[in-house]
């Protein structure tokens, strides 16, 4: 019996060709028997990892690039990928301050987050951070946490050893005006799934395996702050699985200033692509434009809760998603019904050009709940 939720390490062939375990994505195609299927990977020398159920997929590993030649090309397949890496990459990270501030960060404030809180506050709505881990313990976002998974390590709490999904959360969620860390929808229910590790970076099974973690528990958001360059059939399967579940994503475009190029899974169709502002309401420097952008927030230098009960400023279009994911919950919590696509044409709809010689679609939380109020009572 495969135990869904362990992971063996990945490892790499080295310079004297020593046999060495390899990993690889299987797509299995739809009624095939598990079962029956299971033996003919064993028997192909291929050990199974993880079944993904809502996915229809098997991470496997096998001992040398040529024991499961069969297997590959078993009629069963409907694809299979190599398990690549994927990193976060911040351009900015601001010093760790004690938490003195009692202000609202300026990001809540452009947004008009404030003056939605009269018709939402996202109350109860489930959003699932897939990133670094969230410190549970700090005062801004313990009171909206409500658990999650350890992709990496099952049997351990998913806990932050890198800041980056405390951060995240605390945009998202942020909830102790007295700290200056308000969110933009500060009584929602913040979940962690932890897929990436203290340096920021996750195995593609991982992502998968977070996405498949939040259809089987009723995740309402998805806060995807990270994203990669090349494509992957498998992820871009995962992201229209979860879709067609009403799962609202949100996603980076990227930190590389590109101007006529997304990451993925921003890029997707399914996706929400967010890039980010400064505090002009300018585009950011480093924040990557193109086909499946659909609206800008704020991402420059956005103070936010950080390790050991601090707090830090960030930039990256990292940031600028968690104000997204957070009005979509001020929605949500107005009418949990509403389907990804209704969710797209609200914040487009609503959003502000700050610059009118960019006319870039910005963020504006009050303008989409208002617009709702007008559009679906």
């Amino acid at each position: 019996m495969i135990n869904p939720h362990w992971l063996l390490p990945t490892m790499r062939v080295n310079q004297n060709h020593t046999r060495v375990k390899m990993r690889k994505i299987f797509n299995i195609k739809s009624g095939v028997h598990l079962d029956r299927y299971l033996q003919e990977m064993r028997r192909s020398g291929v050990h199974p990892i993880r079944y993904l159920s809502h996915l229809g997929m098997m991470i496997g590993e096998y001992v040398s690039p040529t024991s499961s030649y069969g297997i590959e090309r078993h009629p069963d397949i409907e694809h299979m990928e190599a398990d690549i890496r994927i990193t976060i990459n911040e351009p900015y990270i601001g010093d760790v301050t004690m938490i003195q501030q009692q202000t609202l960060p300026w990001g809540i404030e452009q947004i008009q987050a404030p003056k939605a809180w009269s018709y939402s506050r996202g109350n109860g709505v489930r959003v699932a951070v897939i990133d670094t881990g969230i410190a549970s313990e700090h005062p801004a976002v313990r009171d909206n946490y409500r658990g999650g998974i350890n992709i990496l390590s099952p049997y351990y709490a998913p806990k932050d050893y890198n800041g980056h999904g405390t951060h995240v959360a605390g945009i998202i969620a942020g909830r102790d005006a007295d700290l200056g860390l308000t969110g933009v929808s500060p009584r929602t229910h913040i979940y962690a799934v932890k897929a990436f590790n203290r340096k920021g970076s996750a195995n593609l099974s991982d992502l998968l395996s977070a996405i498949n973690w939040c259809i089987d528990n009723n995740m309402q958001v998805i806060n995807m702050s990270f994203g990669m360059e090349k494509l992957s059939e498998s992820l871009r399967q995962a992201i229209q699985i979860a879709y067609q579940k009403k799962i609202i994503m949100i996603a980076a475009t990227g930190n590389r200033g590109f101007t006529s190029k997304i990451d993925f899974p921003a890029r997707y169709n399914e996706t929400i692509g967010v890039s980010s502002i400064s505090k002009e309401g300018k585009l950011s420097t480093f924040s990557n434009m193109g086909q499946g952008f659909d609206i800008a927030a704020p991402g420059d230098k956005i103070p936010s809760a950080w390790l050991n009960n601090t707090k830090r400023d960030m930039s990256g279009t990292s940031m600028a998603v968690p104000h997204v994911s957070g009005t979509v919950a001020l929605l949500l919590y107005l009418n949990r019904n509403l389907s990804p696509e209704n969710m797209r044409h609200l914040l487009k709809k609503s959003s502000k050009s700050l610059q009118k010689k960019n006319r870039i679609p910005t963020l504006n939380a009050y303008q989409a709940v208002q617009l709702y109020d007008k559009s679906y009572r």
